[in-house]
């Protein structure tokens, strides 16, 4: 870790950078989505949920004249949050039952973390619901996996894994969260412009890229592209995401990219999880957060992995603006009657099929999807039948089990 980043026995804290703090904001306002979202039923009365950061830190940073909460405070912060604002009205007390697992190899950022948890009133939990760990997250986390498993029937749990590199965090870790548990995501952070940076030839042969999908074909690829310093980076980035995706078995995969000034570099701030509205609720974030983040491709429907064609369409950057989204509904009027069409089968989808295959196809949110669908609907374009085949009338309020189909004299899909 660089020195930037270590939190010293003396007290003297680390510089937060800019990039850093709207990955935190984000992290904050997803848990509190996150939370609102799993807990809808007022008749609920238990959340069991583990939330494990990797690379903890010491939990507090220098910013200006002020300080800023790192990852692990924030995280504590927003289940006590969670606890007091869900209560809120309820005849029936929710308990939140959560379980901390903070890991940093580095004893003098794990002592900081146990003052500062002193500090802000959670000293108490400490070897109860939090447990600080000094170690390698990727060693420490099969044992980390158990005690979900042993705790948790439903496995629901967040992992930060706010690494500086690229390598900290092997594959093989993220799948193994994937094939373990059942109801977990995964915030990732990942250097993706240092990776790319490092490869060299030989580097298809080394463990520390080959786990990411990187081999001779990758490199000849990239070693074509890199002369055109953006969008030959962009498209060998997308690629990366791809591996990734793939590679963790992360069904559903929302990557955006964090500029630093300091290092003068991009990086990945990924969320991978296994259920299409978990992604939905964090694309939801990144629109919030706007020009914070940006996306490679266009906003309405993409595919990761290499694609040369943005060479010349030269639309490779797509920022989380008004503009952008006005941008992205007008396409998604175009594009999407023949990928509604191109999942049906035997002239028939439902929303929730739908909406699973191309939820890693689009920046669109699920809202901005039914607003275009009600769109085509009332264009004549498609049809809406109710869970039992019966249509519905336009207007009518779309639903996870309602099924599109063609109408019987399709406009849209015969152009």
């Amino acid at each position: 870790m660089p020195k930037n980043f270590e939190w010293a026995p003396d007290g003297k804290l680390p510089n937060i950078e800019e990039h850093s703090i709207k990955k935190l904001a984000v992290l904050r306002n997803y848990l509190d989505v996150y939370f609102d979202t799993v807990v809808p039923d007022p008749r609920m009365d238990r959340l069991n949920i583990t939330l494990v950061d990797g690379f903890c830190g010491g939990g507090l940073y220098k910013n200006g004249d002020e300080e800023t909460f790192g990852s692990p405070l924030v995280l504590l912060k927003a289940v006590e949050a969670a606890r007091i604002r869900l209560n809120e009205g309820r005849e029936k007390p929710l308990e939140i039952n959560a379980r901390f697992y903070f890991v940093d190899e580095n004893e003098d950022h794990v002592e900081c973390l146990r003052q500062q948890i002193t500090n802000e009133g959670f000293g108490g939990e400490i070897g109860n619901s939090i447990s600080l760990i000094v170690g390698d997250f990727a060693v420490e986390l099969p044992n980390i996996l158990q005690a979900i498993k042993q705790g948790q029937r439903a496995g629901r749990s967040i992992f930060v894994l706010d690494q500086f590199g690229y390598s900290d965090v092997p594959m093989g870790a993220i799948s193994s969260i994937f094939r373990e548990l059942d109801r977990p995501e995964v915030l990732l952070t990942f250097a993706i412009d240092s990776m790319l940076n490092y490869l060299r030839a030989e580097s298809a042969a080394l463990e520390t890229y080959r786990q990411f999908g990187v081999d001779e074909a990758f490199i000849a690829e990239w070693n074509a592209n890199k002369e055109d310093d953006a969008l030959g980076r962009l498209i060998t980035q997308r690629a990366v995401m791809c591996n990734i995706q793939s590679l963790s078995g992360a069904e559903f995969f929302t990557p955006f990219m964090l500029w630093s000034p300091t290092d003068n570099r991009w990086m990945m701030f990924a969320h991978l999880s296994r259920h299409q509205a978990a992604r939905d609720k964090m694309l939801g974030v990144h629109w919030d957060s706007q020009n914070s983040f940006r996306h490679i491709g266009k906003g309405s429907l993409f595919s990761l992995g290499f694609d040369v064609r943005l060479m010349q369409s030269k639309d490779a950057l797509f920022n989380f603006g008004d503009q952008d989204r006005q941008v992205l509904n007008r396409e998604l009027l175009e594009v999407l009657p023949q990928e509604i069409r191109s999942h049906m089968v035997n002239d028939h989808v439902t929303m929730e099929v739908l909406l699973s295959r191309i939820g890693n196809k689009t920046a669109a949110t699920n809202s901005d999807l039914l607003n275009a669908i009600e769109q085509l609907i009332g264009y004549r374009d498609l049809n809406v039948v109710n869970s039992h085949g019966n249509l519905k009338r336009a207007g009518s309020r779309i639903s996870l089990t309602d099924g599109l189909i063609i109408p019987r004299q399709p406009d849209l899909f015969r152009r």
